[in-house]
C-alpha cells in the first residue's frame, strides 16, 4: 500500500511533516492553485497511474482532489482519510471572487464551482473518513466554522464516515489524536 499525502490550497507538502513521521513517507502530490483545479487533476491523474493500492491523506482542498482522483481511478484505491475538506465548497468563495476577480482558487473553491458540483455528484466506492474540525471562528463566515470552512461544508458528502474533532483547519495536522484515527483507517484496509 502506498500513502498519497495531498495538500490544501496555497500550501505544501510540509504541512504533513508530523503526519509522515508518524506514518511514514509515501507520494506528495504537489499543485498551484493558480493553475486550475482541472490542469492540477490531470497532471495528478498521470502521477498516479503507476501507483497501485493507494491510500489518501489529505487536507481541506487536498480532499476534493482525493475525491475526484477515486473516482477516476477506483481500481488504484483502497481508502482515504481526508483533513478539514469542505466537500460542499467554500461559501465565503463565492463571493470573494466578486472582490478577487483573477483568483483562481476563488473560482475553484466555491459551491457553484466546477470540482464541487461534480465532487457533489461522486459515488464514494472505498472507506472513506472526514475529519471535521469544529473549533476556530472567522468573522467571514457567519455559520459555525474551523476559522476557514463552516462545519457543514465539511459534511456535506452523506456517503462517508464523518469524526468530529476540537481542532481548527491548520492544527488538525498536528494533533496525535488524529493520527491515531488516520492509523486505525489504515489497519482497517489492509487486514
Amino acid at each position: 500500500m502506498q500513502l498519497v499525502y495531498i495538500h490544501g490550497a496555497n500550501a505544501t507538502s510540509e504541512s504533513f511533516n508530523h503526519i509522515r513521521s508518524q506514518l511514514g513517507a509515501g507520494l506528495d502530490l504537489n499543485y498551484d492553485s493558480r493553475d486550475g483545479f482541472e490542469h492540477n487533476l490531470a497532471s495528478m491523474k498521470i502521477s498516479l497511474m503507476a501507483s497501485k493500492q493507494c491510500f489518501f491523506i489529505a487536507h481541506s482542498l487536498g480532499g476534493i482532489y482525493a475525491l475526484h482522483l477515486s473516482h477516476h481511478l477506483p481500481a488504484h484505491v483502497l481508502g482515504a482519510v481526508t483533513l478539514s475538506t469542505p466537500y460542499g465548497g467554500a461559501e465565503v468563495a463565492d463571493y470573494a471572487q466578486y472582490f478577487l476577480p483573477f483568483s483562481r482558487l476563488m473560482r475553484d473553491i466555491g459551491p457553484s464551482s466546477w470540482a464541487m458540483r461534480e465532487a457533489a455528484k461522486i459515488k464514494i466506492q472505498h472507506p472513506w473518513t472526514n475529519i471535521v474540525t469544529t473549533t476556530g471562528r472567522s468573522p467571514f463566515i457567519l455559520v459555525p466554522n474551523d476559522g476557514v470552512v463552516s462545519i457543514h461544508s465539511q459534511k456535506h458528502h452523506e456517503d462517508m464516515e464523518l469524526v468530529e474533532v476540537g481542532y481548527n483547519h491548520y492544527e488538525v495536522v498536528l494533533a496525535e489524536p488524529v493520527i491515531e484515527i488516520i492509523r486505525k483507517r489504515i489497519d482497517s484496509v489492509i487486514k
